[in-house]
């Protein structure tokens, strides 16, 4: 399948097209189809009478139109200023009724029929809290405002964590799109954040674009990537879960508290032609079906396997699954933890050294929203961390040496002015030490 990134255009609207001199037709404007679906809303339900209020011309007001957006099949995503800028645009948008601004949405919409486009929505930055303040565990997109099309049914606001059922699923409307070498994500957009930012790292794991280390035979000491496991404390809808399978590692264990979330994954993984096994997670730990059954239905086609269900548990659920499948001899090493929860994934770190293979070392991807100025120091901080945490729970022979090493800072995309999204991996080591005469 041929790689298309989510649909994104930039258009200047005062770009022109080359005619010939002496041509009979005046130059046209080469608008793009946001334009477009607001002009011609413009132009069929707005009276010419109303321009001169706002001091501008209709066609002075085309050529301004806001021009960024971007489509995830179906759904066109506006940016937050698409109603606002440029101020004639805003005055003009806010003098509209109700049914007015629908027949604006749907004019946008038909503008865009030639891409598929069904629904449209306003983007809305992640929050951190909900609506009632609480904190926003599951990072449920609460400030996405739909516009045109079904949507499904509104999120529950009650609670934080209210989980969907299967008919949850089956009323929501699901979008898609195809990142990173043709590797396809789907989601909810009502219910589940997308982070288009992401890509970068996405690449990184697949081994473009800046180092990775620990998925290659030099770096795994003779051991193919096919040979180790992953796992992802985070997993979402499958971030980073998607790159290290279509890397080739054997399986990827993930956690993830978000129902939707886990469903994305689910049927991103049956769209990219990998089988997915999904275990509920109490909140008492215990699991929807118990480990010896896990284990023994577990087949080498289910490459992913995911727990629903708080990560607090996933040293524990992981040391039993390990325990079980060495039994089988059918155990496969795990030599990379995921930790992708932002502002920090602190919480998990000292859990992350515990699933890490103690024999062989690995390597821990922390994420961290971190001050421009401390990006250095953040570093030394989380190595220093990880590395208490992995002393203390790796073997303790005598003849072993254990440590940790930041090897590499990736700064992935600024989240805030002043605040960058930082991926350190940290490589966790066991080195036998060398005999002194």
């Amino acid at each position: 399948m041929a790689d298309a990134p989510p649909l994104e255009r930039n258009f200047d609207a005062s770009m022109t097209k080359q005619r010939k001199i002496g041509a009979k037709h005046p130059r046209k404007q080469n608008i793009n189809p946001l334009q477009k679906g607001i002009a011609d809303f413009i132009s069929a339900h707005l009276p010419p009478s109303l321009f001169p209020q706002h001091a501008l011309s209709l066609e002075e007001l085309a050529s301004s139109l806001p021009k960024r957006y971007t489509i995830y099949e179906p759904m066109l995503l506006l940016p937050l200023n698409a109603f606002t800028h440029p101020p004639a645009w805003g005055k003009l948008y806010d003098s509209l009724d109700h049914d007015q601004r629908k027949a604006l949405y749907a004019s946008i919409a038909s503008a865009f029929a030639r891409y598929g486009v069904t629904h449209v929505a306003m983007n809305a930055p992640i929050v951190l809290t909900d609506t009632q303040g609480h904190e926003n565990r599951m990072r449920s997109p609460v400030g996405l405002v739909p516009l045109h099309g079904d949507f499904g049914p509104p999120p529950s606001r009650d609670g934080e964590e209210v989980q969907p059922c299967r008919d949850d699923f089956e009323q929501a409307f699901w979008v898609r799109t195809v990142q990173n070498h043709g590797i396809v994500q789907i989601w909810a957009p009502l219910y589940t954040m997308f982070s288009r930012g992401n890509v970068t790292e996405k690449a990184r794991i697949l081994g473009h674009g800046s180092m990775f280390e620990g998925l290659d035979e030099v770096s795994l000491c003779g051991e193919a990537v096919d040979d180790v496991a992953v796992v992802d404390m985070y997993a979402g809808i499958g971030y980073f879960v998607f790159s290290y399978l279509k890397r080739g590692v054997k399986r990827v264990w993930g956690f993830e508290i978000n129902g939707w979330s886990v469903e994305g994954l689910r049927r991103g993984c049956v769209e990219n032609g990998w089988g997915c096994r999904v275990i509920g997670v109490g909140s008492d730990g215990r699991l929807s079906t118990s480990v010896p059954e896990l284990v023994e239905s577990l087949r080498d086609t289910d490459r992913v396997v995911i727990f629903h269900g708080d990560n607090g548990f996933a040293a524990k659920i992981m040391g039993q699954v390990r325990a079980a499948l060495e039994a089988r001899r059918e155990w496969t090493s795990i030599r990379h933890v995921n930790l992708g929860l932002l502002p920090s994934s602190s919480s998990s770190w000292d859990d992350a050294c515990k699933i890490i293979d103690k024999d062989k070392g690995g390597w821990l991807h922390v994420h961290e929203n971190v001050d421009v100025q401390q990006i250095e120091a953040k570093g030394r901080e989380i190595t220093a961390t990880v590395e208490r945490y992995w002393t203390e729970y790796a073997s303790q022979r005598t003849d072993t040496e254990l440590g940790a090493d930041c090897r590499h800072v990736e700064q992935v995309k600024t989240y805030a002015p002043g605040v960058m999204h930082c991926v350190y991996d940290v490589q966790l080591t066991q080195q036998v030490r060398s005999n002194v005469s």
